[in-house]
């Protein structure tokens, strides 16, 4: 404001009319070529600070680096922004429709009678997860990294996303052209040129060279495309002793992920539901508010949460077709609540299990990269005692029991066997929906964890032959 003040009195003052009219310099003009030099200087200012802001943004080193990447639209300020102003207080003015003080009913999705209803979780309800004051803190702290108070910031500003595409029509930087399998994307003009006077030969004199759709053809980059990353939460009950493993794996996320323009969403499911907490966002301080939120109580209801995970990213795409999804599920992976509630959790045909199928099987037919990471400790053992890692070593464990129990799928594999129904839900997931499962121990030790769920995504088998004889050779 200081600026923009001082700014209007020196224009005032030093002008290009005090020339013009031979008036000496700091002068008052007359008042009609004062109420002219407002008009102009008022859009002069915006685009000088508008620009002004742009560069800073941009900067790669500095005091100022590092200002969080935001999204675009109207600046609004939304529940949780006020974490990230150190001198401003806010009031929200309109509650919140995402996160409210009492629970909701929703309507069943399909029409199963007047008994069934699917209960979205109360957040006010139980221990939470995390330190309300530790979070805001550090939210503090982050909104001096982004307004240049403190050069010693802990994450590096980057202006791009985690996943590395060889090829693809929109980030990086052209590597060559091709023509158009789809909707079009960034046109090659030379390349579209060259095309066309290659098919229609040299031009006579003053004939014009015609472009026809089969000419045309677009460019091909080679970077870095952000991800829209949903860390769906499991708060369940069971996860008492699990805090301490999702702290540290949500600690590593943002390590990974603030400062770039991968975006992150949270969906916490207990009782019998799940709700999105908060949207997908670049700005960590609105996801330091949501895991305010976090309380542990209640059933697990899993199927339901990779549903309402899938129906966020339905939305994010109808936004942008282009996004990367990236579904990350937190849990210790015990279901107990189906999707059709009213057959019950203790039905004959375990029905909670099946639903995780399911579900799992929408997801990879929706295209979506997903990856499992178990807290429980217990699934160490897994490790120790087939010398593999977690994924490989379900995936021994499930092929093994399949030739002995005389099954041809591995899935139903794990369906009929009771100890396994009950403990490999997290490779269950990932195997249905063509990801990788990881243990939340095993994977803490990774240099990138963002880099693990992304090159496990869409894995295939590594299981041959041989392993079932070395592994069957030494468990006899």
């Amino acid at each position: 404001m200081a600026m923009v003040v001082f700014g209007y009195l020196g224009w005032l003052l030093l002008n290009p009319f005090h020339f013009i009219l031979g008036i000496p310099i700091g002068s008052i003009l007359p008042i009609p070529i004062v109420i002219v030099l407002t008009v102009v200087y008022i859009p002069m200012i915006y685009y000088i600070v508008r620009y002004w802001l742009r560069t800073m943004t941009k900067r790669k080193s500095g005091p100022a680096s590092g200002i969080d990447t935001v999204e675009a639209g109207p600046a609004k300020a939304e529940d949780g922004d006020q974490w990230g102003r150190a001198s401003m207080p806010y009031k929200a003015k309109h509650k919140s429709k995402v996160i409210g003080s009492k629970s909701e009913i929703r309507d069943p999705p399909v029409d199963l009678g007047s008994e069934f209803f699917t209960k979205t979780p109360d957040l006010d309800t139980g221990e939470p997860i995390f330190d309300v004051e530790e979070l805001k803190a550090k939210a503090m702290i982050r909104s001096k990294i982004t307004s240049g108070g403190w050069i010693n910031k802990r994450v590096s500003s980057r202006g791009v996303g985690s996943l590395k595409a060889s090829e693809t029509a929109q980030y990086g930087r052209p590597i060559r052209s091709r023509q158009p399998t789809g909707d079009l994307g960034s046109i090659d003009l030379p390349a579209t040129i060259v095309r066309a006077i290659g098919r229609t030969g040299k031009l006579a004199p003053g004939q014009q060279l015609e472009i026809k759709s089969s000419d045309i053809r677009e460019k091909v980059f080679t970077g870095h495309t952000p991800l829209t990353i949903l860390l769906v939460i499991d708060v369940s009950l069971s996860m008492k002793s699990s805090r301490k493993q999702i702290r540290k794996l949500l600690e590593r996320i943002e390590r990974e992920t603030r400062g770039s323009k991968d975006r992150t969403g949270i969906v916490a499911f207990k009782e019998s539901g799940a709700i999105e907490v908060q949207a997908p966002t670049t700005n960590w301080n609105k996801i330091y508010r949501a895991l305010s939120k976090l309380r542990i109580s209640g059933l697990t209801p899993l199927a339901e949460a990779v549903m309402k995970s899938l129906e966020i990213i339905k939305r994010e795409r109808m936004r942008n077709r282009d996004i990367e999804p990236l579904i990350v599920i937190i849990s210790d992976f015990a279901p107990n609540i189906p999707l059709a509630q009213s057959v019950g959790p203790g039905h004959l045909e375990y029905t909670p299990v099946r639903d995780i199928v399911r579900a799992a099987r929408i997801a990879k037919k929706s295209d979506v990269r997903i990856a499992t990471v178990n807290v429980d400790p217990s699934q160490m053992n897994w490790i120790r005692f087939l010398k593999r890692p977690y994924h490989e070593a379900l995936e021994l464990a499930t092929m093994l029991r399949m030739k002995k129990e005389g099954f041809d799928d591995p899935i139903e594999t794990i369906l009929s066997v009771h100890e396994f129904r009950q403990t490999f839900g997290a490779y269950l997931i990932a195997k249905v929906g063509g990801g990788k499962c990881f243990l939340s121990k095993e994977l803490l030790k990774k240099d990138s964890i963002l880099s693990e769920f992304i090159s496990g995504a869409h894995s295939k088998s590594t299981i041959r032959s041989e392993d079932l004889k070395a592994a069957e050779s030494y468990i006899t």
